[in-house]
Parts: C-alpha cells; sequence; structure tokens
C-alpha cells in the first residue's frame, strides 16, 4: 500500500481542504508567504453544502438572484462578456443562458472561514519546494504553468489574465445577487453582492489604481439599485495573478497530470488552477481529496491505469 504524501504546497482553499479533510495522515501544509495568502479574492460562493459539511463549519443558505444587462444580442453579449473577461471571443462562458434572470441555491461560507480552515493545521511559512527529483510525492496546489517550468515540461500555451477586483462594505443591505455585463463601455464585466459585501469584477484590460476604487464602486451600485451613499467609507483594489483561465487541449492537459503524478511521481495536483480546468468550482475539490487519497492508497491507482491505457506517457 502506498503512503499518503507528507507534504501538500500551498496554503490557499484547496491546500487547506486537503489538510483537514486528510489531517489522519498528519499532512504538513508547506506556504511560500509569511502567512495565509487569502489568494481568492474573487466572489466565494458554494454551489453546495459539500464543503460545509466536511469541515463541519455552518454554511448559510441563500437565494442568489442573477441576471445580464443586454448590450446588443445574446451571441454579441456573450462574445464581448468572454472578451472582456479573457480578451479573446467564445461563446462558453456563463453570461449565454437561455434565461436573462436566474434564482438559484448558494452557501455562503463564514467571514473567517480561512482562518478557520487553517486552525489547528501543520503550515510551514516561508517554505517553498522544487519538486526536484528524488523526493517523495506531494499534493500540489501550484498553478500548473509553474509546476511544469519547475518540472522542465514543454510550454502548453496556457493562457490566462490578472484578476482585478474592487470590494466594498453597503449599508443597510443583506442580499445575494450578481449582475453580468457585456457593455464594453463599462470597466467591469461583474458586480456582485454577497450578504453586505460588494465585489466589483474588472475587465481584462482596465488599468484601474486604488483611487478608482470607489468610484467604480458607486457605479457598479448605481447598475444594483443603490445609490453611492450606501457605500462605505472606503473600496479596496485587490490584484491577483491568476484571475481567469483559459481552456487548453484536453489531452495535453491530462497528459501532463499523468507525466508528473506517475511518470516522474512527483505531484497529484488539485484545484481550479493545479489541474487547469476553468470551470472546476471549490465543491468539486471534495470529491477530487477523495480520489487522491484513494490513489494513494492503492498500488496501482485507478486514474493511473486508466490514463496510461487511454493515453499514455508524453514521453
Amino acid at each position: 500500500m502506498s503512503e499518503m504524501p507528507q507534504f501538500i504546497i500551498g496554503a490557499g482553499m484547496a491546500g487547506l481542504l486537503a489538510a483537514r479533510m486528510l489531517s489522519r495522515h498528519d499532512c504538513v501544509v508547506l506556504e511560500r508567504s509569511p502567512e495565509l495568502p487569502h489568494n481568492h479574492s474573487a466572489v466565494l460562493r458554494f454551489s453546495s453544502s459539500k464543503v460545509a459539511d466536511v469541515l463541519g463549519i455552518p454554511f448559510r443558505r441563500v437565494t442568489l438572484t442573477k441576471t445580464v444587462v443586454p448590450w446588443r444580442n445574446p451571441v454579441a453579449d456573450a462574445m464581448q462578456y468572454a472578451y472582456k473577461v479573457l480578451g479573446e471571443y467564445r461563446t462558453d462562458r456563463s453570461v449565454l443562458l437561455p434565461e436573462r434572470w436566474t434564482s438559484s441555491e448558494r452557501w455562503i461560507a463564514p467571514l473567517d472561514l480561512i482562518e478557520r480552515m487553517a486552525d489547528g493545521l501543520a503550515i510551514e511559512y516561508g517554505r517553498d519546494y522544487d519538486f526536484a527529483a528524488g523526493n517523495k510525492k506531494v499534493i500540489s496546489t501550484v498553478p500548473m504553468p509553474v509546476l511544469a517550468r519547475a518540472m522542465g515540461y514543454r510550454d502548453l500555451g496556457w493562457k490566462w489574465v490578472r484578476g482585478m477586483n474592487v470590494r466594498a462594505r453597503l449599508k443597510n443591505c443583506d442580499a445575494f445577487c450578481s449582475v453580468m455585463v457585456p457593455d464594453p463601455e463599462v470597466s467591469f464585466y461583474r458586480a456582485s453582492i454577497t450578504g453586505d459585501e460588494l465585489i466589483v469584477e474588472l475587465a481584462h484590460d482596465v488599468l484601474a489604481t486604488p483611487t478608482d476604487a470607489y468610484d467604480v464602486a458607486c457605479e457598479a451600485c448605481s447598475l444594483l439599485g443603490f445609490h453611492g451613499k450606501f457605500v462605505g467609507d472606503t473600496a479596496a483594489l485587490v490584484r491577483q495573478e491568476y484571475g481567469k483561465i483559459a481552456p487548453i487541449d484536453e489531452a495535453e492537459r491530462k497528459n501532463f497530470i499523468f507525466w508528473a503524478s506517475t511518470v516522474k511521481g512527483r505531484a497529484y495536483q488539485l484545484g481550479r488552477y493545479a489541474t487547469w480546468r476553468p470551470r472546476l468550482l471549490l465543491d468539486d475539490l471534495v470529491a477530487d481529496v477523495r480520489r487522491i487519497e484513494s490513489w494513494m492508497m492503492s498500488r496501482t491507482p485507478e486514474y493511473d491505469q486508466e490514463q496510461h491505457r487511454q493515453e499514455g506517457s508524453p514521453d
């Protein structure tokens, strides 16, 4: 029987979730930053109670209202929305909906979720990891391009854009909604409210500065039905290295995962950026952690056999 990895690389939400779910295996989380990174700066909502259930932390169940501000027609809106998000024209973004208005259930985590996830875990801060040959296999949450570069793998044509969000608190508000904005004349592509928190996601090519944040927040509030006076005293501009990612060839993606975890035997990859799946939800990570545990506890991991049968090694 294989042993579980000693280390989980990265103390983001994926790494913390893995560490909590695998706590009986005494894994240590290595985090290159000197403190918890808090690197999830966009809207944090869950589509199910899966994460809450495995963590034993109560989440609030709410009804989310979502709509699109019409620009020209559904296809043009989808194309322009994709361009605002990724810098390329696509028709597979969520703005292309059968209905312009939807309502669905979501689960909202407490504000201190990351701190509660980290509580009691063995986390070593200021620790980088080089994925050198000869080291034991780890669970890696670092973005796939970073892992590939560290292991000397070829460039697979990854494309991503940096995220830039404005966050502010709203007065007299307890709402859960999102408005998507294809219009290229508007600086942001989505404005959302979670409780009393406003999060405005800016288009990929907008060069905003911290002094612009309050104006952006007021513009978003106007679109959402608020007057600017309901915005708190400050609005923060938050940057994120991997804001949105574009899909790559699926066979190439799977080949790299197989190569890194089996041929080289250095890392199981976990998380949206680590596995390069643009539509992966945090809820999906629960099943992914369980799969990794299953593979590591088996002499012949299911994933490895299936990948080898279907695609083989990229070498």
